[in-house]
């Protein structure tokens, strides 16, 4: 492993307690709610904060642990800020020479470096030009060709597409990937985007309340979110319940029927778009069927986003041409259905 962490950072009323690993080339993406210890962890992780306890462990060198505290500035690692925090009276090219000039390199070797930098990010051009003059993509790729400038072992970006439009902001992911795939050390990515953990990250870790509740592939956190948080990440309303065969028993007496038999605590994973509405409880077709109330509507592009209050709260995707057949309005009653083949189950 490139990087074996384990960060604990004691702040009294609130506490880190984060394990991370990341193999070289590899990209982790450290996702949760504001005020879940994201930034903490990755302060912790440059040395920028100390820690209570725990370790980081890099390339097998002790950075940290509680005997040994490696200043910020003595580590191999680059970070990226979420304002990237360029030195607006330097030039592109003495911003991304900065870090070598600090450590002893001389002035012309480093300004060579930091040319042949601004050449592979497409900024030869901009060398001489000041961050007030670059635009939101041009002044990320100088800030993320400075942390490179020193040749880390340690990549952390917090935030660093939090800055960007729309659509810059697509632009600008393809190229950081681009340059990720590149870099052969061990990258951090601080993210509250879904989007860009599935697009930049071999590995999502999901933390709460300073916890991580889940981790794994992009693809293995989508399929099986096990926090409401997660489950909102990833697009999926998320069922708490007791299984007894096809029938799980959820709270205030509802029980939906799935598909296979299944015992036990489980979770119930519904893609917004496998539930209907009717005006009136359905019949017909064998489906799941339980009464509710619109709180609220949302506009989503070529959709409408409902929130309905049963129990269970749900929320359903739906048409505009939908929307307007039902008089859908906040208030509405409706009634909310789902086959159970398209209910995913789970062991909790």
């Amino acid at each position: 492993m490139s990087l074996d962490a384990h960060v604990v950072v004691d702040r009294g009323s609130f506490a880190v307690d984060v394990p991370l690993r990341v193999p070289s080339g590899g990209v982790l993406a450290l996702l949760g709610p504001n005020g879940a210890g994201k930034t903490t962890t990755l302060r912790a992780l440059a040395g920028l904060l100390p820690m209570t306890r725990g370790h980081v462990v890099l390339d097998g060198t002790t950075l940290a642990d509680d005997r040994i505290h490696v200043p910020a500035e003595s580590r191999p690692v680059g970070v990226v800020f979420q304002d990237y925090l360029l030195f607006p009276t330097m030039s592109a090219r003495d911003n991304v020479a900065f870090g070598l000039r600090a450590s002893g390199t001389d002035r012309a070797a480093a300004l060579a470096r930091a040319d042949q930098l601004l050449d592979r990010f497409e900024l030869g051009g901009h060398a001489d030009v000041r961050p007030a003059k670059l635009s939101g993509g041009q002044a990320q790729r100088v800030a993320l060709a400075r942390a490179l400038a020193v040749s880390p072992r340690l990549l952390l970006l917090d935030e660093p597409l939090a800055a960007l439009d729309a659509g810059t902001r697509m632009t600008v992911r393809a190229d950081l990937r681009t340059h990720l795939d590149a870099f052969d050390g061990a990258t951090v990515l601080v993210t509250h985007d879904p989007l860009d953990a599935l697009v930049l990250a071999d590995q999502l870790v999901v933390i709460e309340g300073g916890r991580v509740v889940q981790s794994g592939t992009p693809a293995e956190v989508a399929r099986a979110p096990r926090t409401d948080y997660v489950a909102r990440l990833v697009g999926l309303n998320l069922l708490l319940g007791l299984a007894d065969g096809s029938r799980v028993a959820l709270a205030d007496q509802v029980s939906l029927t799935v598909a296979g038999q299944h015992h036990g605590p489980v979770y119930l994973a519904l893609r917004p778009s496998a539930i209907s509405l009717f005006a009136e409880q359905p019949h017909g077709s064998p489906r799941n069927s339980w009464p509710g109330r619109v709180r609220s509507l949302e506009s989503r592009g070529d959709t409408i986003r409902a929130a309905v209050d049963g129990p269970p709260n749900v929320l359903v995707d739906l048409t505009a041409a939908a929307v307007a057949e039902l008089r859908l309005v906040p208030g509405a009653p409706v009634w909310c259905a789902v086959k159970a083949t398209e209910v995913d189950v789970y062991p909790v």
